[in-house]
């Protein structure tokens, strides 16, 4: 990914190098998840962890990342900001009830004892025998990271337009980085399971792995379009990916937490520790660049 790409529309070559970056990091990790046998193979308790230290990392970065960025970028309108990352969160709700996008799932390993009651509640999908099963995962999943492309983007920009350096959209990359490889995976299981060649597991994982950066080129290319209301396109597209980070994290990967009852201590220790990660981050970020939201004098919401 060429930082050239992006230095006309960045506010500096910092910026955009530290985008660039970001990108080939991510489009390398979904590559590796989807081509990689070790997930699949990580069994029932390491992926539980995995998910639950992801949904934490996703639900802080949401929260005290994206969300107070775009309440700065959306000029410290609170109701305005909230609304947009409602839409977010609802959109993100409707695209995975319509692809079931995200459905992490490892062959039992016996010890996976629900709460009764909650089973019921848990969707079953019977992907084998359907050739063409794994194309609603693949939709699902690349309109989710066209979307997250656009939010890293947003990240980097506005970041970078209030003293970051290479820090800028660290924590939004890095709530992506842990999610796509499992997003990945999950669609190169369902494409084996339905008997897909070798050949086209990877052609399509070789064109997922690219949708992020896609979406990151996109949205910058369209930037310019919006004139003098880039800020707050800005303040949406984060307004919108942290309601996206909220649903994920809430419907999706924090369940695995609640429906368990076994190592509930170790699911939630690790729920902690991907939330004090994101906040490990949100510290960084005040010492590292002298931000608006932190400046003396600075306006409150509404």
């Amino acid at each position: 990914m060429c930082p050239s790409l992006f230095a006309a529309i960045l506010p500096n070559p910092t910026a955009a190098l530290t985008l660039a970056a970001a990108l080939v990091m991510i489009a390398a990790a979904a590559f590796a998840g989807g081509s990689s046998v070790a997930l699949a193979s990580l069994g029932h308790r390491p992926m539980q962890v995995l998910l639950s230290f992801t949904g934490g990392v996703l639900l802080g970065v949401g929260m005290l990342h994206l969300l107070p960025h775009a309440w700065l970028q959306l000029g410290r309108d609170l109701d305005t900001t909230m609304a947009w990352a409602l839409v977010g969160f609802f959109l993100m709700f409707l695209l995975e009830r319509a692809f079931h996008a995200h459905a992490h799932h490892t062959p039992d390993d016996g010890c996976c004892d629900h709460d009764d009651g909650h089973d019921q509640h848990r969707p079953v999908h019977h992907h084998g025998g359907r050739r063409w099963a794994w194309c609603g995962a693949f939709a699902g999943l690349a309109l989710h990271s066209l979307a997250d492309g656009a939010a890293l983007a947003s990240s980097v920009r506005a970041d970078a337009e209030h003293g970051a350096g290479v820090s800028a959209g660290l924590a939004t990359f890095l709530a992506i980085l842990l999610h796509k490889p499992l997003d990945a995976g999950i669609i190169a299981t369902l494409m084996a399971e339905s008997g897909a060649s070798r050949r086209l597991r990877t052609i399509v994982n070789v064109l997922y792995a690219l949708v992020v950066p896609l979406g990151a080129v996109a949205f910058l290319a369209s930037l310019p379009f919006a004139g003098g209301k880039q800020e707050a396109v800005l303040g949406i597209a984060m307004a919108l990916a942290a309601g996206a980070f909220i649903c994920i994290a809430a419907a999706d990967l924090l369940p695995e937490v609640q429906f368990h009852s076994h190592d509930r201590v170790l699911l939630t220790t690790a729920l902690a520790l991907g939330l004090a990660l994101a906040w490990g981050i949100t510290v960084l970020e005040k010492s590292s660049h002298a931000h608006a939201l932190h400046a003396p004098g600075a306006a409150s919401s509404r």
